[in-house]
């Protein structure tokens, strides 16, 4: 008995579906696991320009390992990179940045290769207010994506005393291509952040909490707590940064353990 051409049809069309899904997915936690290092780093620049403490133009680079496993049984390796060049006294800033070479494994098989790039400018326009704006650049391959995206978003950060300090960020990003019927092209983040400085300059806990949204795809929310701290006794020292990131969304209870660097050059 001959198929029904619909049946036929849906019988292609599922695994395209299943596909896009998980692309969707990945792409939104490697956003929001980039929306929470961008604002971490972001604050400790903030602090710089508070005192002061800038080159004429200041050039920064952080590299990292990261390890992201799913509730699903998903596992993704990366290698997190951000170069930063600091210019007009400071409030002006060029960084690129992205999750470098990842390596992808579930019980479908393994995939592996470098991710998207993401170029991004920022200004801060007044005390404690940064605008940023950029985009995307599809890696292609079997783990980067295939259309750009471009991204605009704002952060506020206030000093409530010398401890605690607080941050919203916010972000839009708009996705090229043609999504999937139902699917939104705009995604967006929220993250509310709280830091408590130690007596060591550069030293400070950071709390957060992320909230990642887009019609018809997948989106969720997460808690993390990161710990920052200097590697010498200098006015400007490399810095370490280690953290913690727990999906809170029901099924995409995801955890995430980061590991990163900053150096100047």
């Amino acid at each position: 008995m001959a198929t029904p051409n619909w049946l036929a049809a849906v019988a292609l069309l599922a695994p395209l579906a299943a596909s896009a899904q998980q692309a969707e997915r990945e792409e939104r936690m490697s956003s929001s696991v980039g929306l929470r290092r961008d604002s971490r780093l972001e604050a400790v620049d903030l602090a710089e320009l508070r005192r002061r403490l800038l080159a004429e133009v200041d050039w920064k680079l952080t590299l990292g390992v990261a390890e992201v496993r799913a509730e699903n049984g998903e596992r993704v390796t990366a290698t997190p990179f951000q170069v930063r060049a600091r210019f007009n006294e400071g409030r002006t800033a060029f960084k690129l940045s992205g999750e470098g070479y990842a390596w992808l494994r579930s019980d479908e098989g393994s995939a592996s290769g470098y991710r998207d790039v993401n170029a991004m400018l920022t200004q801060v326009v007044a005390s404690g207010t940064v605008l940023e704006g950029g985009m995307t650049l599809p890696a292609g391959g079997e783990v980067g994506s295939s259309h750009a995206r471009e991204r605009v978003g704002a952060i506020y950060n206030h000093v409530f005393s010398p401890r605690w300090e607080g941050q919203v960020h916010g972000r839009l990003t708009r996705h090229n291509g043609d999504p999937r019927p139902g699917v939104g092209r705009t995604r967006s983040q929220g993250l509310v952040q709280a830091a408590y400085n130690l007596d060591t300059p550069y030293s400070d806990v950071l709390f957060q909490l992320l909230r990642s949204y887009r019609l018809g795809s997948a989106s969720g929310s997460a808690v993390a707590v990161a710990y920052e701290f200097p590697l010498q006794e200098k006015r400007r020292p490399p810095t370490g940064a280690v953290s913690f990131t727990r999906g809170i969304t029901s099924g995409a209870h995801d955890n995430t353990v980061e590991f990163s660097l900053s150096l100047r050059l």
